[in-house]
């Protein structure tokens, strides 16, 4: 059984890169004359919806400030009054800022009219990483202007409204990949390391890829995910556990090193084909190459 796991398993990473999967529907007779029909896998057609560099959406709510994100802009929307929430990436020369949120950057033009003076004082004097909501109307970009190398390179946003959320103190570090930082710093200031394009990027990826392999292998072969328990008793083994203390003197739970026992009373139980993305505890606090707490 482990090894038809593992069979199935290598099949679902081979078919993520093209994972979409068809159907086809072939009728058997059973020993008691009943017509089956037995969905078979038929094939693996490419698809590179894992790797698209399309900008995420979020669609229209009512509890959400913006009306568009910044990085799904493109020449249609010309005309279009928008709202856009996020922070300020670049100021550059009092002309115009880059607005960045979760999916991506647009530029912001500041108007230069006397009439407007009030908005590129407010514009000019943002610092970086502000937090801002921004009302305009999205333009095409002057002849030689645009920008290829941004998605959204082709328009720019002319300010009409900005509201300041929350002004930034001076950072760590900028919000940059090309910006080196060292792992301690990041990991002390992981909500900004996490504001990065490349770990929005590697965060969605993984939760594209969980997705994909979940439906694969529960609406192609017939798994069940199974959330096991994390306190559980002590099961020593090759490495120290995590102990927990309880409210009874003299009793305590351990962290899981791996879900191996919880996956041998789901096979007693009847439930023959079990997944799960679990987290497991390791005290290897000796090895400084083995992470405390990891998921297989």
């Amino acid at each position: 059984m482990a090894t038809r796991s593992r069979l199935v398993l290598q099949r679902v990473f081979r078919g993520l890169r093209a994972h979409n999967v068809c159907y086809q529907s072939s009728a058997s007779i059973s020993s008691q004359g009943r017509l089956l029909l037995k969905p078979q896998l038929r094939h693996l057609s490419c698809s590179n919806r894992l790797y698209t560099t399309e900008a995420p959406t979020t669609g229209p709510s009512s509890l959400s400030f913006r009306s568009h994100t910044c990085g799904e802009l493109r020449s249609e929307h010309v005309g279009e009054e928008v709202t856009l929430c996020g922070w300020i990436q670049y100021l550059r020369q009092d002309l115009f800022v880059i607005l960045r949120d979760f999916s991506g950057l647009t530029q912001v033009l500041i108007p230069q009219e006397e009439s407007a003076h009030h908005l590129k004082a407010v514009l000019t004097d943002l610092t970086v990483e502000s937090v801002v909501k921004v009302t305009g109307t999205v333009r095409r970009r002057p002849a030689g202007q645009e920008n290829e190398r941004m998605p959204t390179g082709e328009i720019e946003v002319l300010a009409g409204n900005v509201e300041v959320f929350n002004t930034c103190r001076t950072l760590p570090f900028e919000i940059k990949d090309f910006v080196k930082k060292s792992e301690s710093l990041r990991m002390q200031y992981r909500y900004l390391d996490l504001r990065s394009s490349q770990m929005q990027k590697n965060l969605r990826l993984r939760s594209q890829l969980v997705m994909k392999m979940r439906e694969h292998l529960c609406n192609v072969h017939g798994f069940v995910d199974v959330e096991t328990p994390t306190l559980f008793k002590r099961t020593p083994g090759g490495a120290k556990e995590f102990v927990v203390p309880s409210r009874e003197p003299g009793r305590f739970y351990s962290l899981p090193q791996s879900p191996q026992q919880f996956k041998q009373l789901l096979m007693v139980a009847g439930i023959d084909r079990y997944f799960q993305m679990a987290r497991c505890y390791r005290d290897e606090g000796s090895k400084p190459d083995r992470q405390p707490e990891f998921t297989q």
